[in-house]
């Protein structure tokens, strides 16, 4: 079966983050408290929806929503190691934005990406970088209550 046909060709309806008017920068999306160790959390205030947990070695990791599979949320799925499993068919994503595992399949296919965002945790508070040209982080960029 080609690649083109294991991935879903359309999705439920992510927001598109290059239309948006915010400036680059950090923005807050939740507290640290909110995120324990294997949770994950949806976060719809972001300039699109974003999948947010944290894996087994504490670290926090961000993907968008939907699962380029068949559209799942995957804040409904379970955070697996250091990645999260989908719930539909089980497709595990890496906190980099590449699935790392198809548990019926012998090949993953090359389209199985998705964006990841970078996120930063200072004092209590996770922000995502957030630039609307897809750019790398700022370290010292302005931070987003």
């Amino acid at each position: 079966m080609p690649d083109q046909e294991l991935i879903a060709p359309e999705l439920p309806e992510q927001r598109n983050p290059s239309e948006s008017d915010l400036s680059s920068g950090w923005y807050k999306i939740a507290d640290s408290s909110q995120i324990n160790p294997k949770e994950a959390i949806q976060v719809d205030s972001f300039p699109t929806q974003i999948v947010v947990w944290r894996g087994e070695d504490s670290k926090l990791r961000a993907l968008n929503l939907y699962c380029k599979h068949m559209g799942a949320s995957l804040a409904c799925g379970e955070v697996d190691g250091n990645s999260i499993r989908c719930p539909f068919h089980s497709w595990r994503w890496a906190g980099e934005g590449h699935c790392d595992e198809i548990p019926y399949a012998k090949k993953i296919p090359a389209k199985a990406l998705t964006r990841a965002w970078e996120i930063d945790e200072v004092n209590g508070i996770v922000y995502a970088w957030f630039d609307k040209d897809a750019n790398p982080s700022d370290p010292d960029g302005q931070r987003f209550e």
